[in-house]
């Protein structure tokens, strides 16, 4: 594609028509004017002379000829060289105007490479052209990405690198490694192109080029042109397709210059919308703490608004004033550029309260300079109620592990103290001065008993019988019997809806949790009166997921409110409400266990109990209680007697002298004929004795040697029919080593707690005695 300057050898004289003419005439003339002259003084003789002439004239005409020949066949062969220079410009013209056009208007490099090869094929007339990027790989091999002409199989079995082996002395490999054009004029004769020589020679190869490809001062590729010619690349023909081989690794720059653009406006465009959308939020601002952005999830979180907030000081703002905390964290960041971390309880303007997690740290650039700073937060309410609930039941844990460790020593403590007392007090006059103190201390004892009640209930063991109750007649026999007893300074307000759906729930228990929370808010409102606002409706929870009901599986719930206007509670006090123990009022005015007492009933019965508090403005519980649909009436109460009498004979187990004591007392007092017990084995050996002898079995349950459990089991196996009462200071479940399931699995037929009282044990033993058959006459003795 040589640029031969046609004008300047078309417009040459020797290669003029004229030229041609004067030539002739000039030969022609020197021939006529001085072939004669010349003949005459050479010969003397004048036929011979005549001879010579005819030769000379002869020869001027034949070298006249041949010398026009010459000069018309030059003149030919200036016109054949002339048009073939005019088409190699042509062609080269067209080359670089159809490589321009892809260079400019192509986007995708490996399309524009394999189209640059095309356009040197079709148009440039070259057999080949190829576009080899190099690798990085351990071999340093040359990749052909782009090709175009009479290939058939030859770069599929090409082996190029760009190391210094001999699969890298060739044109590419060279090329790519000095970053110099390479030119092989003759394969067949160039030794550094014999890796390939057979090949290319089979393909019709004959000369090579390749020029370099760069991005500035690497080279990371190579253009490669083969053609059917030996000598077919000249200096200039080198030097045009170097400028094209410029031009399109500029443009293939540019085209990486452009995808990192755009890819990093993308990924820009993507953080900006990942930002916009994520559940933390985003809020940065700049050395004057002037707000730059916000996302929507700082304004749900904060309850702000964008256009309240952007281009505003933070210093103005009343979001920051309303939480001190979080705002001098923001000002600290901005005095020393060191980031912070940390949880802050922040107020929102309706008054709400919410805790976040804040990271808020400078913005830098590569330089270390600050440019700006990003405040992230995190709404970690939910979590925190989540770890309030957990801490709690973890107490409640650790309490029912106290619970079941002290329950049964206590209460068998608390039997001997009862039932010896009682027993005193069935032998003392009504008018004896001693029998005031003996009362104090059955009192005492009974109140013992209520305490270590309400520490089993806490900790989860007490499973009591449940049945339909309306929860509305509960609230109106509570407040009836608090109107009473309330200060006329406190007024009490209802507010329940109607027809109203019952729970399954143990009423003493709920009525207890309402009077113990409406004890605290009479309490509360002592000094100043105020109002107790009580409200009972339905509610429906669609999700377990929401903060308020976390804990509460999705259906319909009866929700009891209890409302004071008191002097409130602080955060520190709220977080400890429902330890067990903990209570704010006066010495010897509270255990502190009512509300752990509630908390722990409440949890039992499937629902949730939860508080609300601002100080200064007062207190307000919310009970929530799953409803039933389905009412099954209930058997009318049919009132025993107090004491029940009998005569049978009865053996009685226990471990504890003092219970055995007491408890054959008791039942010798009733009529019955009582032999103890205190050693589990020594009562089986006695039972195995005199099977018949026993209409009923009396034992405790946690004995050494042999449980109740086990005694009874070997009791059944001498008599299968012996009707037998279990005892525990624990309540029996699976945690105690039996539960009553298993209990009666066994065969035992009643349970009975300690301590307890003598009406009772009168009641359940005439009752297991009746129901044998035969009555009171149940087993007849041999």
């Amino acid at each position: 594609m040589k640029k031969s300057s046609f004008s300047q050898t078309i417009f040459k004289p020797w290669y003029t028509a004229f030229t041609v003419s004067v030539i002739y005439a000039i030969v022609g003339g020197l021939w006529v004017f001085f072939s004669e002259p010349l003949l005459s003084k050479w010969i003397d003789d004048p036929e011979t002379f005549r001879h010579s002439k005819i030769i000379s004239q002869w020869l001027f005409i034949v070298v006249s000829a041949q010398l026009l020949f010459l000069l018309i066949r030059h003149r030919e062969l200036a016109f054949i060289r002339n048009e073939e220079s005019l088409y190699r410009v042509n062609r080269a013209l067209r080359v670089f105007s159809e490589c321009k056009k892809a260079i400019t208007w192509d986007t995708d490099e490996f399309e524009l490479l394999r189209k640059i090869c095309r356009i040197l094929v079709a148009l440039g007339g070259y057999r080949l052209a190829w576009v080899g990027y190099a690798t990085q790989d351990d071999e340093k091999s040359v990749k052909p990405v782009a090709h175009w002409g009479y290939e058939d199989g030859y770069l599929h079995s090409l082996k190029v690198t760009w190391d210094e082996s001999i699969y890298g002395q060739g044109p590419a490999g060279t090329t790519i490694r000095t970053g110099q054009t390479v030119i092989v004029q003759n394969i067949t004769s160039n030794p550094k192109f014999k890796p390939w020589r057979e090949s290319a020679l089979d393909h019709g190869f004959n000369s090579a080029i390749s020029l370099p490809l760069h991005n500035g001062s690497k080279i990371y590729g190579a253009l490669v042109i083969l053609a059917a010619e030996a000598d077919s690349f000249d200096l200039e023909e080198a030097s045009q397709l170097e400028e094209l081989t410029d031009d399109l690794a500029n443009r293939i720059r540019v085209m990486h210059s452009e995808a990192a653009q755009k890819k990093d406006k993308e990924e820009q465009l993507l953080l900006a919308k990942v930002i916009h959308q994520a559940a933390e939020g985003v809020l940065t601002y700049d050395r004057e703490a002037r707000v730059q952005y916000l996302n929507p999830a700082w304004e749900g979180i904060c309850g702000v608004s964008a256009r309240d907030v952007l281009n505003n000081s933070l210093h103005e703002l009343l979001c920051c004033r309303r939480n001190e905390e979080f705002y001098r964290a923001v000002r600290k960041v901005i005095e020393t550029g060191e980031a912070s971390t940390g949880q802050y309880l922040n107020l929102r303007e309706d008054g709400s309260r919410y805790r976040i997690e804040a990271n808020i740290s400078p913005v830098m650039t590569e330089y270390s300079d600050v440019v700006r700073y990003v405040a992230v937060i995190r709404d970690v309410t939910y979590e925190s109620q989540l770890e309030d609930q957990l801490r709690t039941a973890q107490k409640m844990e650790a309490i029912a592990t106290l619970a079941g460790g002290i329950a049964h020593d206590f209460n068998n403590i608390l039997a001997a103290i009862l039932t010896n007392t009682e027993l005193v007090l069935d032998d003392f006059p009504l008018d004896d001065p001693l029998r005031e103190h003996l009362e104090v201390v059955y009192q005492a004892g009974a109140r013992g008993k209520s305490l270590v009640k309400q520490i089993v209930t806490i900790s989860r063991q007490n499973v009591q019988e449940r049945k339909p109750v309306c929860v509305e007649f509960i609230v109106d026999e509570c407040l009836k019997l608090l109107r009473a007893t309330l200060p006329a300074t406190i007024e009490i307000r209802k507010d329940i809806a109607a027809d109203l759906n019952p729970v399954s729930a143990d009423p003493t228990q709920l009525h207890q949790v309402i009077l113990n929370i409406c004890t605290n808010a009479a309490d509360a409102m002592e000094e100043h009166g105020g109002v107790l606002e009580v409200r009972l409706e339905e509610v429906t929870v669609a999700s377990r997921y929401d903060d308020i009901h976390a804990s509460l599986h999705p259906g319909s719930y009866l929700k009891l409110s209890i409302k004071d206007t008191g002097h409130g509670m602080p955060r520190e006090i709220l977080e400890r409400i429902f330890d067990p123990f903990f209570t704010t009022k006066g010495h010897g005015k509270g255990t502190g266990l009512g509300l752990s007492v509630a908390h722990g009933i409440i949890k039992n019965h499937g629902g949730l109990l939860n508080v609300e508090s601002i100080p200064g403005k007062g207190t307000e519980f919310h009970i929530y209680l799953p409803k039933i649909y389905c009412v099954e009436e209930q058997p009318a109460c049919n009132d025993e007697l107090l004491v029940a009498t009998g005569r049978e004979r009865i053996l009685f187990v226990d471990d504890e002298p003092a219970l055995v004591f007491s408890g054959q007392k008791i039942l010798e007092k009733l009529g019955y004929e009582v032999v103890t017990g205190t050693d589990s084995r020594t009562a089986l050996q006695l039972f195995i004795e005199q099977p018949a002898s026993f209409d009923l079995v009396i034992t405790d349950q946690t004995m050494p040697h042999m449980t109740g459990e086990m005694l009874a089991r070997e009791l059944l196996k001498v008599r299968s029919d012996v009707p037998i009462i279990l005892c525990s200071g624990n309540v029996l479940n699976d945690s105690s080593g039996v539960s009553m399931a298993k209990a009666r699995a066994i065969g035992i037929q009643e349970f009975m707690n300690k301590p307890y009282e003598r009406s009772e044990m009168s009641r359940l033993v005439r009752r297991m005695l009746d129901n044998q058959p035969g009555g009171d006459a149940a087993w007849q003795r041999s």
